[in-house]
């Protein structure tokens, strides 16, 4: 079984090699189902978004918007592919060769979103917004977190600046105190497909678990009850200097200084979050499917 297991790649689609073969055979079962549901529903077409290299989970947004609007979703390139999605699990990608091939003839969304370490989008950070979340903890004399530069480790945790000595894999950020009532933190989690979308999630978690992905509510609110223009005009600036065209953005606003800081990018993102209400997530993929087609469509 091991054997077969490291030749065998899907029929359908390329999945993980270390995937377990069953797990392979009803993946491919579940895309010829909803294949053939497409087909009928686009009037007897084949439609598909390509995205490459990775196949993205059914908890994946992307996943969700193309059961949405009736696209397959495929990492083999089709005839029938509409647009393309760069879709890499990776900080630091390496796999944009066959996608800047397929540029040649089919829009290719995220081509150049290839950098999504902390150290980078802090540099860009700075650029656009003139202040940083990276502080020098050689001679900072506050709170700072320690966390990883690699995205999703969520491996974040507090000490006293300065120190002694720095860790080069590990970043060294400002507390931003993004507190609220009963020991909750705030999380503004903001969708981009082109540009920030008309709405955003509000996270709640404990302040024991600041750094954790884990959330004790979320809801969606108007982007405008949370940020002001000139904040979402930054923003817009900040996903295009980091090419980043569809994924979503990790905000804190500090409450010492009432800035906000971008903390985390992600170019493959799922959801909606966790323990976002029904009503809520219907509103947010309903949403981000119709801005998908529009930025496919551009």
């Amino acid at each position: 079984m091991g054997i077969f297991n490291k030749k065998y790649r899907g029929l359908f689609n390329k999945y993980h090699k270390k995937m377990p073969f069953g797990e392979v055979v009803l993946k491919d079962l579940n895309y010829l189902v909803l294949s053939f549901r497409n087909f009928f529903r686009n009037n007897f077409k084949n439609k598909s978004i390509l995205v490459y290299p990775h196949y993205p989970s059914r908890g994946s947004t992307i996943y969700k918007v193309g059961s949405l609007i009736g696209y397959n979703i495929t990492n083999k390139p089709k005839k029938s592919v509409k647009t393309a999605v760069y879709w890499e699990y990776l900080t630091f990608r390496k796999e944009f060769l066959k996608m800047e091939e397929i540029s040649k003839t089919k829009r290719v969304i995220n081509l150049y979103s290839r950098d999504i370490s902390k150290k980078f989008i802090d540099k860009i950070h700075q650029d656009v917004f003139g202040y940083a979340t990276i502080v020098d903890p050689l001679s900072y004399n506050d709170k700072i977190v320690k966390k990883n530069d690699i995205n999703a480790k969520h491996d974040g945790i507090i000490i006293q600046g300065p120190i002694s000595a720095v860790e080069d894999e590990f970043i060294y950020q400002k507390l931003i105190d993004n507190s609220c009532s009963n020991n909750l933190v705030m999380d503004i989690r903001i969708p981009i497909i082109n540009k920030a979308l008309d709405f955003v999630y509000i996270k709640l978690r404990s302040i024991d678990e600041r750094f954790k992905n884990t959330t004790v509510d979320t809801k969606t609110k108007n982007i405008l009850e949370i940020l002001n223009q000139e904040e979402i005009e930054r923003i817009n600036e900040y996903c295009s200097l980091l090419k980043l065209e569809y994924g979503e953005l990790d905000v804190l606003r500090d409450n010492k200084d009432n800035k906000i800081y971008v903390v985390d990018v992600n170019n493959t993102p799922q959801g909606p979050p966790a323990n976002t209400s029904k009503n809520d997530s219907a509103f947010a993929l309903q949403k981000l499917a119709s801005a998908f087609e529009k930025l496919s469509a551009s």
